[in-house]
Formats: C-alpha cells, structure tokens, sequence
C-alpha cells in the first residue's frame, strides 16, 4: 500500500499497538489527527518526506493514550488548589494545622481556607481532626477541610457560623453532624451531606477553576492519560457548558472529555436536545450516572427506586453507571440490569458497574450472565491495602478486587484512578493489577493478579470500549486518533516490581505533543 508522507513519525521505538492483527511494531505514522500505520522500520524512508517531524523514541515504548474510565476532572482540578493534606504531604493532625497556618498567613483575614485529602487511617492520631484544632491553626478565617473520599469535611468555628450551623441544627437526611460527648457542641466534623455546607461554602471562581484545569491537565498528560471520563453523579447541564467553555472556548483542557450525566439532571439534558453520545471526539455526553446512595445519604436505595431510575435512563437511550461500592449495591445493580433488560431487551446494553470493589463467587456467576462492564480501580487496592488488611479477612482478599476472576470470566473491563480521590498514575494501576500489592509491599490474594499486557489493555482499549469508542482509539492502528504516550519502558519487558516506576515522556492528542518531560 502507498501512503502520502506522514505530518509526524515516532521511530526507535517498541510499538504496543493492542491491535491484534499486528501486536508490535517499531514506529507509529500520522497524517493530520489520524494514524496512517504502525509497521517495520524498513517502511519509513516511504513515509518521510521535506515536512515530516520524526521524533526517535530511543528504543522506548509508544502505547496508545491512557483512558482514565472513571475521574473527577473538575474535582481534580479544585483539589489541586487547596492545602494538600493527603498521605503523601502529611502525617499527623500538628501537620494539616502547619499547612493550614501557613496559607493563612498568606490570605487576608476573612477569606475561606480549603484545604484537601487528608485520611485519618494515614494520621498518628488515628482520627479525624476537630474545628477548635482547625481554629488554632487559622482563627481569623473560615476553614473547611475535606476528607479524602469526598463524603466528609471538618469546618472550624468560623466556617460553622457563616454556614449556619449551631447546636441546635438537627442532621440532615444524608448526613450527620457530630458532636462534643460532654457539651453536645458540633465539634466540626460533617459525616455525609449537609445542604447548609453546600450552599454555605462558596464555590470557587473563575478564575481559579481555569487555573486549577490548567494544572489538572498537565497532571493527567503527564501520565500519558488523553482521554478522562468525568463520572460526577452530580453533573448537569452547568457541568456540560463550563467543560464546552473550558475546553471547546478556552483550550485549557486539550484532554478528550466523556462526561456522564448525573440522574437528576437527565430531563434537563434532554429538554436541551443532548442525548448519549451528543458533541464530538474531543467532548461528548456520555451515559447517566446512577448513585442513590450517594445521592440520598441512605447506603441501601431500595431496589424500586434503583429500578425505577434505571429504567427511565435506558428507555432514553442512556447507558447507566452504576455506583457499586459494596455487595448490596452489586447485587441491587444486576437486579436493576436484568429488570431493565426484561422491559426493553438490548445484548449490546454496556451498563456499567462503577468501583466494583467487593464480588464473590456468586454474584460473579450472576454478572457473566448480565455481562456487564466492570469500571475499577486497581489503585484502590495498592493506597488503600493496609486499610483492607485490617478491615477485611484475610480469607476475603480474593474478594476485593477480583482482577483475573473478571478476566477469566470474560467480562469487559476498564481501568481508573477516581481522581482526586487516588492519584491519576496508570502506571500504579498496571502494576497493582498485576502484584495486588498494596504501598507497603504485601500483597492481597495475588492469584488474583493478572498479567501486565491485559492491565494495559484495561486502561485504554477497556476505556474506550466502554464509552463506545474502540472504533476511533484505543489501539494504535490505521485511521484511529493519533492519540499516543511514549513510556521510559514497556511494562511488558520489566519485572512486575519495576512497573510503577515507568514514567511517561512524551503525551500526543490529534498528533501534536502536548506535553513532553
């Protein structure tokens, strides 16, 4: 076959193309933003010519961009611009309070301190911090601190009186406010959700979004992720123009964004004449987010109403994402699948199961009947390890996670980082899907591993799958979006241990670099 020169050729390279009618090859041509080829080096004096921009790979490894299947883009984006409180930056609540000190003294009194990501299982103390620790470290401004998980935050003695809540606020339906043993005073720790917070704290601005997208995407890109997908059981047609303002008016986001929809906000999509898979390439609507649990603070949603909103999302047309953090919500899921699926029949339904942390024996036997699409999180496991080690029996490790039960029984799975909650790295991923090592170095049930190539395809092929794109990325092969990451070394080649220590050095959306190291 003749090809026109090529606009741009990675060479010395190891190709892993996850295109199975040619797996490897040593350079990857692109003509505009597509892919004409990836072949043998003998083929390239053809593909070159006066305006071509070869870029020698060194002999490093070229893999398709990473989809991250299930992140908080927006999320990330605020949390980059808070006080990082997460394991990594701190180790005991005198930490968070220096942190906290430290930017108030570079903020004029009065103004809201946020600070993020701190987990109290990481902590010396073992335990959440208080709002009169938060007032020493900050008493002239409001402070709001907030959990790792996103479903707790710590306010001080200010920020409860500009949200206005006393002693005598009672808990809200989702949520609970604690409180002092001995006085019976909010001692500033918020469980669950709480509407004065959410409508007390204000949002961030403008201007600080843009910066925080900025700096979320040159995160993301520098791990050689180029496709997000923002699974925010909150996003509405608010969350769809800011991406379009963002993105699409503003270029600071040169990430491809698939955004699903969160359930309440689905009539308001369609009154706007959005539907599953409206914009394009670069932004599009993707399913309906399905979290009642979330949504409701009640960790059991009866089944009915899990069903009933299902089955308005699939009459629409919607793909669902199915928020299951635990066996309930699986079982409740499937149950939801199967009803939908008697009502309006579709095999090539791709309903998703969001987290999917926890499946036994029998509920793997019931999901390869339904075939569902599984969205985990294999850095979950390696973060949140020693957690599980001291939660869970040790017989029940095969349990979390099952990564070679979902392989072996054939399902389709995408991998994910839920940014801000883990860090985006998909390396980390790879490699604790393929150890099961948690950050210290044991490992849970590792029969449940699997072998660093199916990872890989999880976190880019699976992702695109699950979004109904396979036929456009996902793979490096002819015609496909030249969306690409140049990796220090192929993780196929390396021992397992090695794996999260590769590093991304080269990011190319549309056949442009986009970040390079």
């Amino acid at each position: 076959m003749t090809y026109k020169p090529a606009d741009l050729l990675l060479h010395n390279a190891r190709v892993i193309t996850l295109d199975e009618n040619n797996p490897l090859a040593e350079f990857v041509a692109v003509k505009g933003n597509k892919i004409i080829t990836a072949g043998r080096k003998s083929d390239i004096e053809s593909l070159t010519g006066p305006d071509t921009k070869l870029i020698d790979c060194q002999g490093r490894a070229v893999i398709p961009g990473f989809n991250d299947a299930h992140c908080h883009p927006i999320g990330q984006a605020i949390t980059l611009l808070h006080i990082d409180c997460s394991a990594f930056s701190v180790k005991s609540i005198a930490d968070i309070k220096a942190g906290i000190r430290k930017r108030a003294q570079q903020t004029p009194g009065g103004q809201w301190l946020r600070a993020a990501q701190y987990d109290e299982f990481h902590l010396t103390e073992k335990r959440h911090p208080t709002r009169w620790e938060l007032d020493e470290a900050a008493p002239g401004h409001p402070v709001i601190l907030v959990h790792y998980s996103a479903g707790i935050c710590v306010l001080n003695s200010m920020a409860l009186r500009l949200v206005g809540i006393t002693r005598e606020t009672p808990d809200s339906a989702g949520g609970r406010i604690s409180r002092d043993r001995l006085s019976g005073e909010p001692d500033g720790i918020i469980f669950g959700r709480n509407e004065k917070v959410q409508k007390g704290i204000p949002p961030v601005s403008g201007q600080e979004l843009e910066q925080g997208i900025k700096l979320a995407s040159r995160q993301y890109l520098s791990c050689g992720i180029t496709s997000l997908q923002d699974t925010g059981w909150t996003n509405s047609l608010r969350h769809w123009q800011t991406y379009r303002r963002l993105k699409i008016q503003e270029g600071l986001l040169p990430n491809r964004i698939s955004m699903l929809i969160g359930h309440d906000a689905l009539k308001d999509i369609l009154d706007n004449g959005l539907s599953m898979g409206s914009g394009d390439n670069q932004l599009r609507i993707g399913g309906v987010k399905l979290a009642l649990d979330e949504r409701s603070g009640n960790s059991r949603p009866p089944q009915e109403d899990i069903n009933r909103c299902a089955l308005m999302a699939h009459q629409k047309g919607f793909q669902i994402a199915f928020h299951v953090h635990d066996q309930y919500n699986l079982q409740a899921s499937l149950t939801a699948i199967e009803f939908i699926l008697r009502r309006i029949p579709n095999p090539y339904h791709r309903h998703r199961l969001e987290h999917c942390m926890v499946c036994t024996p029998d509920l793997l036997e019931l999901m390869k009947r339904i075939r569902p699409v599984v969205v985990t999180q294999p850095s979950f496991l390696h973060f949140g390890g020693e957690n599980f080690m001291e939660t869970v029996p040790p017989d029940k490790f095969n349990c979390l996670f099952p990564f070679r039960s979902f392989y072996a029984a054939g399902l389709q799975v995408a991998f994910s980082s839920d940014s801000p909650m883990n860090p985006g790295n998909p390396l980390i991923g790879i490699y604790t899907a393929s150890t099961r090592r948690e950050a210290n170095g044991r490992a849970l049930a590792p029969e449940e591993g699997i072998p660093p190539m199916a990872a890989l395809r999880m976190y880019t092929l699976g992702g695109a799958y699950v979004s109904y794109e396979e036929d456009i990325k996902g793979s490096i092969a002819p015609g496909k979006l030249a969306d690409l990451a140049v990796l220090d070394k192929d993780p196929n080649q390396v021992d397992t241990q090695e794996i999260k220590q590769i590093t991304a050095m080269m990011t190319i959306i549309d056949g442009k670099v986009v970040w390079e190291k």
